[in-house]
């Protein structure tokens, strides 16, 4: 049987750097209020969380290490919790809302990131199994504003 330590870590991933750092820096400061109360409050099942931040720096090339492929459950981890759901997961997400909403023909624009792609695929594939067709799949560059291209 494994024995579990007193504290219980919790990944947390947000741009500490580039752009979005300042907002990186308000999401970190209410997470760690969160986790401060929760602590204060004799914690989780007894012990204590703690947080370690990984920086995605708001830039597809940094967050490619701490995104949540849907790779990341074959790492062997005891345990594992996310707050989004896999790759798979919110493709297949997004393909029922769009089969429930009759969408029959759907356009898939990406950034070309190994996240977002690797999502493209995935709502691809779903799009397609649920009866769907995807009539464009293109990538745009990063730092483009899709809604002012």
């Amino acid at each position: 049987m494994k024995k579990w330590g007193s504290v219980i870590v919790v990944g947390v991933v947000l741009p500490v750097i580039g752009n979005s750092a300042i907002d990186g820096k308000d999401m970190q400061n209410a997470i760690e209020m969160g986790v401060k109360k929760i602590n204060d409050s004799s914690g989780v099942i007894g012990k204590k969380l703690k947080t370690e931040v990984a920086d995605d720096g708001c830039d597809p090339k940094i967050a490619t290490t701490a995104s949540n492929s849907a790779k990341l459950p074959a790492q062997g981890y005891d345990t594992l919790f996310l707050i989004n759901g896999l790759t798979p997961d919110q493709a297949q997400t997004a393909a029922d809302y769009m089969v429930a909403n009759q969408a029959k023909k759907v356009v898939l624009i990406h950034h070309n990131s190994a996240y977002a792609k690797d999502l493209a695929d995935f709502a691809k594939a779903s799009v397609e199994k649920s009866s769907g067709a995807v009539i464009a799949y293109e990538e745009i560059n990063h730092g483009i504003d899709p809604y002012f291209v």
